[in-house]
This record gives C-alpha cells, structure tokens and sequence, in this order.
C-alpha cells in the first residue's frame, strides 16, 4: 500500500508539471490545411455528422484570429492540392471551380501555396487563381513573415516531374540550401511540401533540422504531429476533403542549445474536425 501511495503521489506530481505547458499561451498558432481536393461543402458521406466545408474553416480561422490567446499570432497557411487531387484529372465537381477559388481567396490565409496543375485546372474552367498564391515551381522559393512579432520563414518545396516517383536528391538538397538561407533571419523557418508522406518523411531524417516544421500534403496519411529522428522537426499531415484543419499551438521557438519538439512540453498538437459546433459562414455559403 505505502508503494502504491508513493507510486500515485509521483504521478500527481508529474501531472502538476506539465500542467503549466497545456495552460500556457502560444507563442505562435499554425492553422494548416490542404488536400482538400476541390471539396467546399461538408462532406456528404461521413454518417450523421457531415463534417467540413469551407463556410466551417472559414468560422475557424476567423475565430482563432480574433479570440484570445491567439489573437495576432496565427499562421494560416493552405495548400497544397486545395483545388485538385493529385492522383486524378480533375476535382469532384469543375464548374464549381470559379466559386471554389473566389472562397479561398476570401478565407484570407496568410500563404496559399498551388501547384502547377491546379493552376492548369482552374484556367481550363474560368476560374482566376486566388491573389497572392504562390505557385510551386521547379526550384524551392523562400519568403519571410512577421506574426506576432515573431518573423516566420517559409519554404516552399518544388513541385517534383513525376508525383508518383521518388523525389530527387538534388530537389531535397535545394530545399535544405534554401531553407539554410533563413536562418539568421527568422525564429522559426516553417516547410510547405506537396510531395507526400514518403518522400516527407525522407526529407526531415536525411536532411537534419533543415526546417523546423514541415506542413505536409500529397499522398499519404493525415496525421496531428511526428517529429523526426533527432526531434528537430514538426511534422504535421493534413486528412483529406477539408473535413478538418490542422492546429500546432507553439509554446516556444528554436534557439536555445539542444532544443528539440516535445509534445506537452513545447507544442500541442490538435486536428480539429470542422462540425456543427462552427456556423456556416454566410459570405462564402452565398458564393455557391
């Protein structure tokens, strides 16, 4: 008995220290979605409980930007595979494309990322790819931002020849030369990939804490948070058709000597399904 009182007394303590860490505010919140797939309504076939939409993530966003504690410092960032799937020719419904690009570029994110052949698509069908949106080319690009006073570097991963093939060692190695180039600069050098969990997965235990999160999309499984090998990169995979969106509440940021991504410790991660509990934003419900 007294090993047992010894044993949970212990347990109570552990419980109080890592009390502080889910309590905390955020230093940052990401907001991450992609592989939505052309999708804008709930999704149709997933029982009683029709989740998604893009009126949903709209409420969603709009929420955490304007509510404490993360007012002023969230990253919204979309893309890729938002308007078509990778595997296949065109989105559920095409001449629904024009109002599904005008929804996305009125949901404001902070970055939009497109690949090549979703501008192709939107172009066939009259649709004007949203302002702003960074088109992924055949080399990696680099932008820097300030949110919360924090300046946030992105990089955004080259669209591969082939989406079915291996990435190539010398597009990984762009990106890590490109992502390189941030440090320095920014507190944070965030990844934006559409090449899928693989090739992902790849990426962050080859090239070490090249990126120090990695908003992934493409093929493969949706998932909250990994980490890498050494723990120096955040993972984070988004599911499919807009049902949800990803979240990672940041705690603190690289710099300090050994810092590695702890889950409770310095982030939390949460995919948050997009349910009734989110109003369907009227201006976006009205563009379809």
């Amino acid at each position: 008995m007294r090993a047992l009182r010894v044993f949970l007394l212990g347990l109570g303590f552990m419980v109080l220290a890592i009390r502080p860490a889910f309590a905390a505010d955020p230093v940052l919140t990401i907001l991450f979605s992609g592989n939505t797939y052309g999708y804008y309504d709930p999704c149709p076939t997933c029982g009683p409980e029709k989740l998604g939409g893009l009126a949903r993530r709209a409420t969603y966003i709009r929420n955490l930007r304007t509510q404490p504690p993360t007012a002023g410092k969230t990253l919204v960032v979309a893309g890729a595979w938002e308007f078509l799937p990778e595997v296949s020719a065109a989105p559920p419904e095409p001449e629904k494309l024009p109002a599904v690009a005008k929804a996305h570029e009125r949901l404001g994110y902070d970055v939009l990322a497109v690949t090549p052949a979703e501008v192709k698509v939107l172009t066939e069908h009259k649709a004007a790819v949203p302002k702003d949106a960074v088109i992924l080319g055949q080399e990696p690009t680099t932008r820097i931002m300030t949110i919360g006073g924090k300046a946030v570097g992105l990089v955004f991963f080259p669209m591969p020849a082939d989406v079915s093939a291996p990435v190539p060692d010398k597009l990984m190695d762009a990106v890590a030369k490109a992502a390189s180039g941030l440090r320095g600069k920014t507190a944070l050098v965030v990844g934006i990939s559409p090449w899928g969990a693989i090739d992902e997965e790849a990426f962050i235990n080859t090239r070490v804490g090249a990126v120090d999160v990695l908003l992934g999309s493409g093929g493969g499984s949706g998932f909250p948070s990994r980490t890498s090998k050494n723990g120096k990169t955040l993972w984070t995979r988004a599911y499919i058709k807009g049902k949800t969106i990803n979240r990672l509440d940041l705690f603190a940021l690289p710099g300090a000597s050994g810092f590695t991504w702890k889950v409770g410790d310095n982030f939390m991660a949460k995919v948050q399904p997009l349910d009734a509990a989110f109003p369907q934003d009227e201006a976006i419900e009205k563009l379809f």
